[in-house]
Parts: structure tokens; sequence; C-alpha cells
């Protein structure tokens, strides 16, 4: 049953829709199996960004299909499906993400021919 509900997820169905479905749990079940359930949570919110690529799909057709008397219905879709790319996947997003990595590690080598004559200095004994 979890493994059909990501499924439809991925493919772009709302989790809603699919707990009205005949033989599902309800969504108030869902949201308890993913409150509890740590690896279906994890598959859930894949399942979301994948299905998310879906609704992005679904913008290509409504654009192609689009007359002029659907434009404006066809208008507020396609924001609503950019916004919720926007937040589940960071690709689209409007903000980007820089990671820097201030981690600076200095080193040295001493060439051999130095480093044996440094050594034979060392090893002098006055005498």
């Amino acid at each position: 049953m979890s493994s059909d509900i990501v499924t439809q997820l991925m493919n772009g169905k709302p989790l809603t829709q699919i707990a009205r479905q005949e033989g599902y749990p309800s969504l108030s079940k869902i949201y308890n199996w993913i409150q509890t359930d740590k690896s279906f949570a994890d598959k859930i919110i894949t399942a979301r960004r994948i299905g998310s690529q879906t609704y992005l799909d679904k913008m290509i057709e409504e654009l192609e299909n689009c007359s002029h008397k659907d434009a404006y219905l066809v208008n507020l879709k396609l924001q609503h499906y950019r916004w919720l790319a926007s937040k589940l996947l960071p690709i689209y997003g409007d903000k980007q993400e820089i990671k820097q990595d201030t981690n600076i590690q200095i080193t040295w080598n001493v060439p051999d021919q130095e480093q044996k004559s440094y050594e034979n200095e060392v090893n002098v004994t006055p005498g």
C-alpha cells in the first residue's frame, strides 16, 4: 500500500486525492505513518519532489493546449506549479545556496638536497 501511495505521488497525484480513493487509508492515517515511520516519511518527500517534476511537465502541456478563453485560469495553475517546484526542487528556487569550505591547510615541501644538508648540519657536534 505504501509503495502504491509513493508511486502515485511521483506521478503527480496529490495526497488528498490518493487518500479519497476506495481501499486507501485516510489522510490522517497516512500523516500518522509519515510522523511515526522515518523511512516512509523520506520516501514521501522524495516522491513529492519527483511529482513536482511531473507538475512541470504538465505546465508545458497546459501552455501548448491553452486557448485565449482559458488563458487566465491556466496562468493561475502555472503560478501554483512554479511555486510548488521552487519549494520542492532547489534548482528551481529563487534562492541559490552557496556552500563555502573555509578550512585552510598550509603545507610545504623541502627539496631532498636542502633537507639532507640541513640534517647534516643538525647532526654535526661541535668539537
